[in-house]
């Protein structure tokens, strides 16, 4: 096994990183910017990395993340904002529970649990969840993230934001850790027994987010508390993924998302909201307390694979708002020249309803060169450029 040691040797403008940083604080405030921001930045995985290498080596995931900074850096002015991402896929909590890891090899594909752990509603009554820090720590996958962080932090010496661990929320761990069609089946036939179950859970959600924004070193340190690679606004760090809203209605949404929503919003921020698509439910993505407007989802993340069926409707919801929307342009379904016509449709939706949406874009190097990625991403910002000048801001 080669020995990998890492350092930080590129240089950050962080004036630079600053002023970046303050045209995002502006457009979440739908004030006046130059352009609206691009979330392109580039994958460098010239090491040829599995999936499974870097979310179980704190080292090569350091070494991936140093490598693509760099290239971000050297390619793209004016929008990136450097970020190192600690990955141990997204089964965090079921682990804490119990749950087994499977792993890929393929890069493109991330970690899931290998089964659930449970197959009838009792069984959900018997899991130990536990509240005590102490005992949480040494749980599941928890002891890796913190030594990932860790050892980020001692390498990387508190210079780069980092993103959060991939805990999702608690509707997306319960799918894990249930058999989905007794989840979903629940939902109907066991309300009381489910809503009792996500109390706990949320509980546990609350408190391991805690430990983890603590280890990185406040909320301030990060992108925001999850999985996103999009810098949120202080005071705004909060963020969770539904992904199981995509499958039933509004009422289903207001009774067993929303209250444990709410916790994790009221504890870190009223930030960002992730489900891929489709959306039945987003009428009611962003007002958590109607006596309350602060309390309210600033960002939705989603995938515009999943979302474009809907694209007009679904950002048709948020007009008035002053919402942010970021599409997740997943590359191995886009080629450039699709995604560049895919932006410019976006941004003609969002001038007719006055909705700023922003492109989350990962340009994998084995894919396109230095030329190509300059290329796309000055196609990219001279429609940005008309899209401020477009849409009525402050």
């Amino acid at each position: 096994m080669i020995e990998i040691n890492n350092k930080i040797d590129f240089e950050i403008n962080y004036k630079e990183i600053e002023k970046r940083k303050e045209r995002i604080r502006k457009i979440w405030q739908y004030k006046q910017v130059d352009h609206i921001p691009i979330g392109i930045y580039v994958i460098d995985n010239k090491e040829r990395f599995t999936r499974k290498e870097i979310e179980i080596e704190k080292e090569k995931n350091l070494r991936f993340d140093f490598n693509s900074i760099k290239k971000s850096l050297n390619l793209l002015p004016d929008d990136y904002i450097p970020f190192l991402k600690p990955e141990v896929g997204c089964t965090t909590i079921p682990t804490i529970l119990g749950s087994k890891v499977s792993y890929t090899e393929q890069f493109e594909n991330y970690s899931t649990v290998k089964e659930p752990i449970v197959y009838k509603i009792e069984d959900l009554e018997k899991l130990n969840i536990p509240q005590d820090k102490n005992e949480i720590i040494k749980e599941g996958l928890m002891p890796a993230n913190l030594e990932k962080i860790y050892y980020y932090k001692t390498v990387a010496k508190g210079l780069i934001d980092m993103t959060g661990i991939d805990i999702g929320g608690v509707l997306c761990g319960s799918v894990d850790i249930m058999d989905s069609n007794l989840f979903y089946m629940s939902l109907i036939t066991e309300k009381e027994r489910i809503l009792n179950y996500l109390e706990k859970l949320s509980d546990l959600y609350i408190k391991v987010q805690e430990i983890l924004t603590g280890e990185i070193g406040g909320l301030n340190k990060m992108m925001n508390i999850d999985w996103d690679t999009s810098w949120y606004p202080e005071g705004h760090k909060g963020y969770l993924s539904d992904d199981p809203c995509a499958n039933f209605g509004v009422s289903t949404f207001e009774t067993f998302s929303k209250p444990f929503n709410k916790k994790i919003y009221d504890r870190f921020g009223y930030g960002g909201f992730h489900n891929c698509g489709p959306h039945p439910c987003a009428s009611a993505y962003l007002q958590y307390d109607e006596k309350d407007a602060s309390k309210k989802v600033k960002a939705i993340n989603c995938s515009l694979q999943f979302t474009y069926k809907e694209l007009d409707k679904f950002i048709s919801v948020f007009s008035g708002s002053e919402t942010i929307l970021y599409f997740l342009f997943e590359e191995e379904f886009y080629d450039s020249k699709k995604a560049i016509e895919l932006y410019k449709e976006l941004v003609d939706i969002g001038i007719k309803y006055n909705v700023i949406c922003i492109p989350s874009y990962a340009l994998d190097t084995s894919s396109h060169s230095d030329d190509d990625i300059r290329d796309i991403y000055k196609e990219f910002i001279k429609i940005s450029k008309e899209y401020a000048l477009s849409l009525k801001l402050k």
